[in-house]
């Protein structure tokens, strides 16, 4: 009997045990570990390094249960799977003094008695909540709407707006529908998403864009069979630009290095591209010389959509931060990142209700290939309602 995997996932554990475990988590009971490949990291000096391992898993079928669709599935994703993010840096939050404006609101007194109570260690019941917000509208309050709101992280003032405004505005609809509502996207699946042939990821420090870019490259290339260039034009960092260099030598796609509208001009020249992905170099958003540089790329690229990158485990000061200092270029869609590495996501909610812009993708990890998705109004509402989990690609 001739076995052959089907599903396979390369990712970077502290211990065996946590192998096997890693491995049923994201492929199932039926997951094996086909290799566990010791290496030792950090240290100082050469000493004192820590012993990890490069873990390879997958899903084994008998041959003859495969059929030809899924064998050309599982080779795009081995190659897809060479995509390591070991690169991506780790979000710092700074303290902006953004002020907020506050429409006047109609707020019953039940509700902001609510708040005025405070859920301080208060908890409530998870199957509780979930009858709530899966109830009929005509069955629940003011008061019930709020509570599960402020329980899964919105604030008071905020979940006082979305409950009064549900029950005058959206009483025919569950209130994870009437969520998602207030949530625009660029598209329905990754090419109408990216908004354009040319595109210009933009973002501070740390958010994850070269490995965003990568994983977009990824997916363009082997699922989508497109002719991708990648620009880099992070001439500051040389370790940046080898990054994506990596990626675009795994995934046999073009990459130059640009700094100027001649380059560029000379890049776009030189390659026949149906899809050019260009990386900007990543900046704190109150450096403003820096941010300039911006603008000059944009100029000479004069890209089809720029994506503003923010990583969802910021505080919401931070977000509105970055969202106003980065206005410096036309940004027209945000990329949330990180959306695995915070608690709560009612923080995307009010940011895109406050500025209206619409969301393209988001990460939820560093593993490949699952861990990139189309921003989907009705999946983020869910999540935020905790109705279902990251681990969840389907309702």
């Amino acid at each position: 009997m001739t076995m052959r995997v089907v599903k396979q996932i390369i990712y970077e554990v502290d211990t065996e045990q946590e192998a096997f475990e890693k491995a049923r988590k994201k492929l199932g009971p039926e997951a094996v570990v086909l290799s566990s490949v010791p290496i030792r990291r950090g240290g100082f000096l050469g000493l004192f390094k820590k012993k990890k391992y490069i873990v390879t898993a997958g899903i084994l079928e008998e041959e003859e249960n495969i059929q030809r669709h899924e064998r050309d599935e599982h080779e795009r994703l081995i190659a897809f799977q060479k995509l390591l993010s070991e690169f991506s840096g780790d979000d710092k939050d700074v303290a902006p003094a953004a002020k907020e404006n506050t429409d006047v609101l109609e707020i019953s007194n039940e509700a902001l008695n609510l708040s005025l109570e405070g859920h301080k260690g208060k908890e409530v019941n998870s199957s509780f909540q979930e009858n709530i917000i899966l109830s009929a509208p005509n069955e629940i309050g003011e008061r019930q709407i709020c509570e599960t709101l402020l329980q899964v992280g919105f604030d008071p003032l905020m979940a006082m707006e979305i409950a009064s405004e549900y029950l005058r505005k959206g009483r025919n609809k569950k209130l994870d529908d009437f969520l998602a509502e207030s949530i625009s996207v660029t598209g329905s699946d990754f090419i109408s998403a990216l908004g354009g042939k040319r595109a210009m990821f933009v973002g501070p420090t740390g958010v994850g864009k070269t490995t965003t870019i990568a994983k977009l490259a990824a997916i363009f290339a082997l699922w989508h069979q497109k002719k991708v260039l990648l620009l880099g034009a992070d001439t500051y960092r040389i370790a940046a630009v080898e990054q994506l260099r990596t990626y675009a030598s795994i995934l046999e796609v073009p990459m130059e290095v640009v700094s100027n509208k001649e380059e560029i001009e000379k890049a776009l020249g030189k390659h026949d591209a149906e899809i050019v992905l260009t990386d900007l170099p990543g900046r704190n958003q109150k450096d403003f010389a820096r941010l300039q540089e911006y603008s000059k790329v944009y100029e000479a690229l004069r890209p089809d959509c720029v994506h503003l990158l923010i990583a969802a485990n910021s505080s919401y000061e931070t977000m509105v931060d970055v969202v106003e200092k980065l206005k410096i270029v036309p940004y027209n869609a945000v990329i949330f990142t990180k959306v695995d590495e915070t608690t709560f996501l009612s923080n995307i909610f009010k940011l895109m209700k406050t500025y209206n812009i619409p969301l393209s993708y988001i990460t939820t990890g560093q593993d490949v290939p699952s861990d990139i998705e189309i921003a989907s109004p009705a999946r983020l509402a869910r999540l935020a309602l905790r109705l279902e989990s990251i681990e969840t690609t389907e309702v």
